[in-house]
Protein backbone atom coordinates (compact mmCIF):
# COMPACT_ATOMS: atom_id res chain seq x y z
CA UNK A 1 0.00 0.00 0.00
CA UNK A 2 1.33 3.50 -0.95
CA UNK A 3 0.09 6.49 -0.12
CA UNK A 4 0.86 10.41 -2.01
CA UNK A 5 2.64 13.13 0.20
CA UNK A 6 0.57 15.27 0.46
CA UNK A 7 0.99 19.37 -0.07
CA UNK A 8 1.08 20.14 3.69
CA UNK A 9 3.77 17.65 4.39
CA UNK A 10 5.97 19.85 1.84
CA UNK A 11 5.35 23.06 3.22
CA UNK A 12 5.54 21.21 6.53
CA UNK A 13 8.69 19.81 5.89
CA UNK A 14 10.73 23.23 5.30
CA UNK A 15 8.85 25.09 7.83
CA UNK A 16 9.82 22.29 10.67
CA UNK A 17 13.81 22.03 9.43
CA UNK A 18 14.64 25.66 9.58
CA UNK A 19 13.17 25.68 12.96
CA UNK A 20 14.23 22.25 14.40
CA UNK A 21 17.86 22.10 13.59
CA UNK A 22 20.00 22.06 16.32
CA UNK A 23 17.16 21.63 18.51
CA UNK A 24 17.90 18.64 20.01
CA UNK A 25 20.14 18.85 22.98
CA UNK A 26 19.75 15.47 24.56
CA UNK A 27 16.99 13.71 21.95
CA UNK A 28 15.78 11.68 24.91
CA UNK A 29 16.61 10.69 28.48
CA UNK A 30 19.89 10.59 29.64
CA UNK A 31 21.70 6.86 28.97
CA UNK A 32 22.64 7.21 32.94
CA UNK A 33 18.76 7.40 33.79
CA UNK A 34 18.01 4.75 30.95
CA UNK A 35 20.58 2.53 32.24
CA UNK A 36 18.48 2.41 35.95
CA UNK A 37 15.45 2.22 34.74
CA UNK A 38 16.43 -0.76 32.53
CA UNK A 39 18.37 -2.35 35.43
CA UNK A 40 14.96 -1.69 37.29
CA UNK A 41 13.21 -3.38 34.96
CA UNK A 42 15.34 -6.42 34.83
CA UNK A 43 14.79 -6.73 38.48
CA UNK A 44 10.78 -6.15 38.90
CA UNK A 45 9.24 -8.61 40.94
CA UNK A 46 5.40 -8.39 39.72
CA UNK A 47 3.71 -7.20 36.51
CA UNK A 48 2.68 -4.38 38.24
CA UNK A 49 5.87 -3.11 39.19
CA UNK A 50 6.85 -3.54 35.71
CA UNK A 51 4.41 -1.63 34.08
CA UNK A 52 5.73 1.64 36.73
CA UNK A 53 9.17 0.98 34.86
CA UNK A 54 7.94 0.81 31.36
CA UNK A 55 6.19 4.13 32.27
CA UNK A 56 8.83 6.00 32.48
CA UNK A 57 10.73 4.60 30.09
CA UNK A 58 8.21 5.01 27.89
CA UNK A 59 7.95 8.74 28.85
CA UNK A 60 12.00 9.43 28.38
CA UNK A 61 11.57 7.28 25.20
CA UNK A 62 9.09 9.59 23.51
CA UNK A 63 10.31 12.97 24.76
CA UNK A 64 12.29 14.15 21.87
CA UNK A 65 14.09 16.84 23.46
CA UNK A 66 12.11 19.15 20.99
CA UNK A 67 8.81 20.61 21.22
CA UNK A 68 7.81 20.54 17.67
CA UNK A 69 9.24 17.02 16.94
CA UNK A 70 6.98 16.11 19.90
CA UNK A 71 3.92 18.14 18.15
CA UNK A 72 4.73 15.98 14.81
CA UNK A 73 4.66 12.73 16.68
CA UNK A 74 1.67 13.77 18.65
CA UNK A 75 -0.06 14.61 15.44
CA UNK A 76 0.85 11.07 13.68
CA UNK A 77 0.05 9.15 16.52
CA UNK A 78 -3.57 10.96 16.77
CA UNK A 79 -4.39 10.48 13.02
CA UNK A 80 -2.60 6.33 13.39
CA UNK A 81 -5.75 6.26 16.22
CA UNK A 82 -7.68 8.03 13.78
CA UNK A 83 -6.68 5.55 10.92
CA UNK A 84 -5.75 8.18 8.89
CA UNK A 85 -2.74 6.49 7.93
CA UNK A 86 -1.50 8.60 4.80
CA UNK A 87 -1.16 11.64 7.37
CA UNK A 88 0.60 9.27 9.93
CA UNK A 89 2.90 7.65 7.59
CA UNK A 90 3.28 11.39 6.76
CA UNK A 91 4.11 12.68 9.94
CA UNK A 92 6.04 9.55 11.35
CA UNK A 93 8.32 10.01 7.91
CA UNK A 94 8.89 14.21 8.75
CA UNK A 95 9.89 13.21 11.72
CA UNK A 96 12.59 10.96 10.95
CA UNK A 97 13.60 13.10 8.36
CA UNK A 98 14.45 15.89 10.97
CA UNK A 99 15.95 14.01 13.47
CA UNK A 100 16.87 10.18 12.35
CA UNK A 101 18.43 8.88 15.45
CA UNK A 102 14.76 9.55 17.23
CA UNK A 103 14.10 5.66 17.80
CA UNK A 104 10.24 6.20 18.87
CA UNK A 105 9.67 8.11 15.60
CA UNK A 106 11.02 5.01 13.48
CA UNK A 107 9.23 2.43 16.22
CA UNK A 108 5.71 4.44 15.55
CA UNK A 109 6.04 4.20 11.53
CA UNK A 110 7.21 0.55 11.66
CA UNK A 111 3.86 0.05 14.20
CA UNK A 112 2.00 2.02 10.87
CA UNK A 113 2.89 -0.09 8.96
CA UNK A 114 2.10 -3.28 10.63
CA UNK A 115 -1.27 -1.99 11.09
CA UNK A 116 -1.67 -1.68 7.29
CA UNK A 117 0.20 -5.40 6.84
CA UNK A 118 3.37 -4.21 5.16
CA UNK A 119 5.61 -6.07 7.03
CA UNK A 120 8.52 -5.75 5.11
CA UNK A 121 8.48 -1.97 5.85
CA UNK A 122 7.81 -2.82 9.66
CA UNK A 123 10.34 -4.97 9.58
CA UNK A 124 12.88 -2.84 7.97
CA UNK A 125 11.80 0.15 10.58
CA UNK A 126 12.15 -2.01 13.55
CA UNK A 127 15.82 -2.71 12.36
CA UNK A 128 16.45 1.24 12.58
CA UNK A 129 14.83 1.17 16.11
CA UNK A 130 16.91 -1.72 17.10
CA UNK A 131 19.88 0.29 16.25
CA UNK A 132 19.59 3.35 18.15
CA UNK A 133 17.91 1.40 21.51
CA UNK A 134 18.23 -2.14 21.72
CA UNK A 135 16.51 -2.78 24.87
CA UNK A 136 13.31 -1.83 22.97
CA UNK A 137 11.39 -4.67 24.10
CA UNK A 138 7.82 -3.19 22.04
CA UNK A 139 10.23 -3.61 19.12
CA UNK A 140 11.36 -6.84 19.60
CA UNK A 141 7.45 -8.07 20.72
CA UNK A 142 6.68 -6.36 17.45
CA UNK A 143 9.24 -7.92 15.30
CA UNK A 144 8.44 -11.38 16.78
CA UNK A 145 5.20 -11.35 16.16
CA UNK A 146 5.61 -10.33 12.36
CA UNK A 147 8.25 -13.52 12.10
CA UNK A 148 5.34 -15.61 13.75
CA UNK A 149 2.42 -14.48 11.43
CA UNK A 150 5.27 -15.29 8.55
CA UNK A 151 5.78 -18.84 10.29
CA UNK A 152 9.92 -18.07 10.69
CA UNK A 153 9.74 -19.52 14.21
CA UNK A 154 13.47 -19.80 14.53
CA UNK A 155 13.75 -15.74 13.93
CA UNK A 156 10.45 -15.48 15.95
CA UNK A 157 11.61 -16.89 18.91
CA UNK A 158 14.82 -15.44 19.07
CA UNK A 159 12.99 -12.12 19.29
CA UNK A 160 10.73 -13.16 21.59
CA UNK A 161 13.67 -14.36 24.02
CA UNK A 162 15.28 -11.13 23.70
CA UNK A 163 12.58 -9.06 24.43
CA UNK A 164 11.77 -11.33 27.81
CA UNK A 165 15.48 -11.01 28.64
CA UNK A 166 14.77 -7.16 29.05
CA UNK A 167 11.56 -7.55 30.37
CA UNK A 168 10.78 -10.76 32.06
CA UNK A 169 7.60 -9.85 33.07
CA UNK A 170 6.12 -9.76 29.65
CA UNK A 171 3.91 -12.85 29.79
CA UNK A 172 3.00 -13.17 25.96
CA UNK A 173 6.55 -13.61 25.50
CA UNK A 174 7.00 -16.03 27.83
CA UNK A 175 4.08 -17.88 26.52
CA UNK A 176 4.78 -17.49 22.81
CA UNK A 177 8.70 -18.79 23.94
CA UNK A 178 7.61 -22.04 25.31
CA UNK A 179 5.10 -23.02 22.48
CA UNK A 180 7.98 -22.33 19.64
CA UNK A 181 10.65 -23.86 21.76
CA UNK A 182 9.26 -26.97 20.89
CA UNK A 183 8.90 -26.54 16.96
CA UNK A 184 12.38 -24.74 16.65
CA UNK A 185 14.56 -26.80 18.95
CA UNK A 186 12.83 -30.12 19.20
CA UNK A 187 11.92 -32.32 22.42
CA UNK A 188 14.60 -33.40 24.90
CA UNK A 189 15.58 -36.70 25.31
Amino acid sequence: MTFLLTPFRTVLQAVLIVFAMGTFPALAASSVELDRLFDQLAKAQSPAEAALIEDEIWRQWSDSGSPTLDLIMLRGLKALEAQEYAVALDMFSTAIEIEPDYAEAWNKRATLYYVINDYDAAIADVTQVLAREPRHWAALMGLAVMFDDLDRKEPALGAYRAAFEINPQLEDAEAAIERLKVDVEGRGI
